[in-house]
């Protein structure tokens, strides 16, 4: 059982990921390579989740649709290079009760979908 459950590390760049720094072999593939979360599964499944604060889509406090395109361009990379992405907006983590129910319910859901648990 111990074989199957993930690793969660925290503020991880893309070429610490056991997996993925052998076929980077040095090179700069992604630039965006910060990642909120890394979470690594069996199987060699690797998830990232983000939390979006409004400086992952806005400028001095309006909407920036240029910041916008290239996160999601950045995710688009990312699921080619064979990752899950799961965002969540920093919204979502204001009232402590519902971020732990988000959180929980998140991870139950995930963890149903691959089988973990």
């Amino acid at each position: 059982m111990k074989e199957k459950l993930p690793a969660l590390i925290p503020q991880v760049y893309l070429h610490y990921d056991p997996y993925t720094s052998k076929q980077l072999k040095g090179e700069k593939r992604l630039s965006r390579e910060r990642m909120d979360f890394l979470l690594l599964l069996p199987y060699r499944k690797n998830i990232v989740i983000e939390i979006d604060g409004k400086q992952h889509y806005s400028e001095n406090g309006k909407a920036s649709p240029q910041l916008y395109a290239e996160m999601v361009a950045e995710d688009r990379c990312l699921r080619l290079a064979g990752y899950e992405v799961y965002r969540f907006g920093g919204y979502e983590f204001v009232d402590d009760e519902k971020a732990k129910r988000t959180v929980k319910n998140f991870f139950d859901d995930l963890f149903k979908l691959h089988s973990i648990l």
